[in-house]
């Protein structure tokens, strides 16, 4: 009986731990930050804590502070949706971005829009990944 307690414990946080997605949703011209929380454990081992904008020649470029707020080395994915205008979700010529951060390590990201800034109205970071070995 406690064999199957413990396996059932195990699946439910592996499941309740994996491929998972948080979210922080900008809004450029409300200037209104929003989280959109799937993963509570998630929320709190790898946090958003900074993101900030730099325009350079047109190009909008997203620096995003993450923090692994876990006792031991994380690994996840981090990757940045555009929207124009219209609210629709531009091509992503980047992808996910894999992370890996010590216990307590800060990591600033970098992510450049696929168009202009003037033509950026939405920017979605995505976090995912909970273990030293996410895939």
């Amino acid at each position: 009986m406690e064999k199957r307690l413990a396996l059932l414990s195990a699946l439910t946080i592996l499941v309740g731990c994996s491929a998972r997605i948080n979210s922080v949703i900008i809004n450029r011209n409300t200037g209104t930050r929003s989280w959109d929380v799937d993963n509570v454990f998630l929320s709190r081992d790898i946090r958003v804590l900074d993101v900030k904008e730099e325009v350079k020649d047109g190009v909008l470029f997203v620096n995003i502070l993450i923090k692994n707020g876990w006792s031991m080395p994380i690994g996840g994915k981090l990757k940045v949706q555009f929207y124009d205008r219209n609210g629709v979700q531009l091509d992503d010529p980047w992808g996910w971005h894999q992370l890996m951060l010590e216990s307590n390590q800060e990591q600033w990201f970098r992510f450049m829009a696929p168009k202009k800034a003037n033509e950026i109205s939405k920017m979605k970071i995505m976090v995912r990944g909970i273990n030293k070995y996410s895939s």
